[in-house]
């Protein structure tokens, strides 16, 4: 065991441990650093969250868009106007569907597809369609 001597003379005894100001500097970073790993962590799962809804809000649109542009003209009175709930995942959406008969003649429908998340009142998505009904005996289609 080696025994320190100062310039007088006398042996200091060896430093044995931690003091209690070290602990607490110790103690003050490691709340610092901890602190910000938790703002960041909550500020990535928030973000995962609202992205996860977008997603689902995004194949929801993507769904309903597929689904009213492939149907028929005559079909579309049958569709609307309704109001039902379309289920994404674990989300769920309020969808109205409404038409308006054109204004220039019958052949023209008007498709409104309005989508709403349950719970959530403040985003609302709409789709709109304009459909021309087609004629099978035009001089055009031979």
């Amino acid at each position: 065991m080696l025994k320190c001597v100062d310039p007088t003379g006398r042996v200091r005894r060896e430093r044995r441990g931690v003091s209690l100001i070290e602990i607490l500097v110790a103690m003050t970073l490691l709340v610092v650093v901890l602190g910000a790993l938790a703002v960041l962590t909550t500020r990535t799962v928030k973000r995962s969250r609202d992205l996860d809804l977008a997603s689902a809000r995004t194949f929801i649109l993507m769904q309903q868009s597929s689904r009213f542009s492939v149907l028929p003209y005559d079909s579309i009175s049958a569709y609307a106007p309704r109001t039902d709930t379309v289920i994404a995942g674990r989300f769920s959406f309020l969808r109205r569907v409404s038409f308006v008969q054109g204004t220039t003649g019958s052949e023209y429908k008007t498709v409104k597809v309005i989508l709403r998340q349950l719970g959530d009142t403040t985003r609302v998505d709409s789709l709109l369609f304009q459909r021309a009904k087609t004629y099978a005996h035009s001089p055009l289609f031979i």
